[in-house]
């Protein structure tokens, strides 16, 4: 058997999902090892893995809180230059740290996150065999498909392509500087440099995806060593939450949620209660560790239940309606109960997601710029007046 090392994003999001795949390897009889940030140690050795410390210096232990806070506050341009701006930090941390870790526990082969900075670069510096994980949206580049950040549709028409072909160009140039910094340690590594930082880093050999072809784009450019293979879960990388069921109270159940990343959003949490105030529905609705100004407190609606968090797969199995941050992982929980969205993106691949949501009928998207209590209420009511 072998020894295997997963180089994931420290975000919940990515991690968790990185988690129940490292755990369905060691019940295959593999080693497996996380080389991560001091902060995750807990939920990798609570799933029964091993964990490896890195990049000490930037993120020492219990630094996390304050970006995962900053993280929180921010939405759009802001947000994307923050996530740039941590994924260089990481990137050379990276290229200091890993080499001599990975050697000194002799790692046979490795999984790495497709967002993970220098991930590639470090697998190719010390010729191991590595595989891509997709945790998030792909970031796969073809022509019909446009970037995962921005809020467009399918499109491969003449026009859509050409729209498509300037967006990828758009994100390309933004992330320049990440691309710069990998290309400087390629270069003192001899490594071919990069010309697409994402792109020119995926594995020739196997790219695993959490997406779900029922959810994504059309596709017809993906390598041969491409496989969606939907949800990543293990109940051993979960974070067991309890609930105290007889708060429900029969009537349709709308399950809301922004997850960890962006829950210093108030005022969308707000819009949220403000919509669903008036409705013959309840509601939970998980601040995901964030919360609300305690002046806000006192106006918390009756059919509402606020929770710091909220056990989600359980609630979505009871849920008529789910509205969401549109990350991922909640999309996908939403999917496999057959639950229908509104999709509220706020930033990084987001706005991807929820495009793919109004595009497959799965639900509807509210771009942030356009929130309203009263043009959330009209959706809700709309979804929930329908079949079920």
């Amino acid at each position: 058997m072998a020894y295997i090392g997963f180089l994931s994003l420290y975000a919940t999001g990515h991690l968790n999902p990185s988690l129940a795949f490292g755990r369905a390897l060691r019940e295959r009889g593999h080693t497996v090892t996380f080389f991560n940030l001091a902060d995750t140690r807990q939920a990798i050795e609570e799933s029964g893995l091993r964990f490896v410390p890195f990049a000490l210096e930037e993120y020492p232990e219990g630094s996390l809180t304050q970006v995962f806070e900053r993280i929180g506050r921010l939405q759009g341009a802001d947000g994307f230059q923050y996530f740039l701006e941590r994924m260089i930090t990481l990137a050379r941390a990276s290229f200091r740290d890993l080499p001599g870790l990975i050697e000194a526990n002799q790692m046979d082969a490795l999984v790495i996150d497709q967002l993970f900075p220098g991930g590639a670069t470090v697998a190719q510096h010390l010729c191991l065999s590595y595989a891509s994980l997709a945790n998030a949206a792909p970031a796969n580049r073809e022509p019909g498909v446009p970037p995962p950040t921005l809020p467009w549709c399918f499109g491969a028409s003449e026009s859509g392509i050409a729209r498509n072909e300037k967006g990828w160009q758009q994100i390309a140039q933004a992330l320049m500087p990440w691309r710069d910094a990998e290309n400087a340690q390629r270069k003192a590594w001899k490594l071919k440099p990069y010309d697409d930082v994402l792109e020119d880093s995926f594995s020739p050999l196997a790219q695993i995806a959490q997406m779900v072809d029922a959810l994504d784009f059309p596709r017809k450019e993906l390598p041969r060593t491409f496989h969606c293979v939907g949800p990543l879960h293990h109940t051993s990388a979960r974070r067991q939450v309890s609930f105290d069921w007889r708060r429900l109270n029969g009537k349709p159940l709308i399950y809301a949620s922004l997850r960890t990343l962006q829950n210093g959003q108030g005022w969308i949490f707000r819009a949220i209660l403000d919509a669903c105030a008036t409705l013959d529905a309840q509601v939970v609705l998980s601040l995901g560790g964030g919360s609300l100004p305690k002046m806000e407190m006192s106006k918390i609606p009756k059919n509402v239940v606020l929770l710091s968090y909220a056990p989600q797969r359980e609630l979505l199995a009871r849920a008529r309606l789910c509205i969401t941050h549109a990350g991922l992982n909640t999309a996908l929980d939403a999917l496999a109960h057959g639950v229908p969205m509104i999709a509220i993106p706020i930033t990084n691949d987001q706005p991807g997601v929820a495009a793919r949501i109004q595009w497959t009928g799965t639900g509807e998207s509210l771009p942030l710029d356009q929130l309203q209590p009263e043009r959330l209420r009209e959706l809700i009511v709309q979804i929930l007046s329908e079949p079920h």
